[in-house]
């Protein structure tokens, strides 16, 4: 679930966090209210101000550690690529059967995987750069049925 609500990026995640957060308060701070506490509201915006900020602590702990490893930055870039979705369809379906080990300092690193969607399956081959903070895309080659294309990051 929590790689779910990553997919979309940080900041939208934190987004529908802090909206899941606010609906709590409101139905926390009303059942305070009619139990007839005198700080119900100011309790309530407290422990869910404190909450709202562990959890986007989470998040963005988990996207770090998301983007220290190869084989999920290839998942992402294959998911949401345009190029992948007019070949074979969308939702995508990544697959990688070994993932590469996340070495230490700049380099090159090259992910293998299985992309399968509505319209057929295939394979991919995504060349990842190892940066000091993470891995980025340089590109990928997908080949369905024997036709073969280059999508570019």
């Amino acid at each position: 679930m929590v790689r779910r609500l990553l997919a979309g990026g940080l900041a939208r995640a934190i987004v529908i966090v802090g909206i899941i957060f606010f609906a709590l308060y409101a139905i926390v701070a009303l059942i305070l209210a009619r139990t007839g506490f005198a700080y119900s509201e100011g309790l309530a915006a407290g422990i869910m101000a404190y909450l709202f900020i562990m959890g986007v602590l989470v998040l963005w702990l988990l996207e770090r550690r998301r983007h220290t490893q190869p084989g999920p930055v290839a998942e992402e870039f294959l998911m949401n690529n345009r190029a992948v979705h007019d070949m074979i369809g969308a939702p995508v379906k990544v697959t990688i059967p070994s993932p590469p080990p996340a070495g230490k300092g700049p380099g090159q690193v090259t992910v293998d995987c299985f992309v399968t969607g509505p319209d057929g399956s295939g394979e991919a081959m995504v060349v990842l750069a190892r940066l000091d903070k993470g891995y980025q895309v340089l590109g990928a080659d997908l080949d369905v049925a024997g036709v073969r294309k280059s999508v570019a990051a």
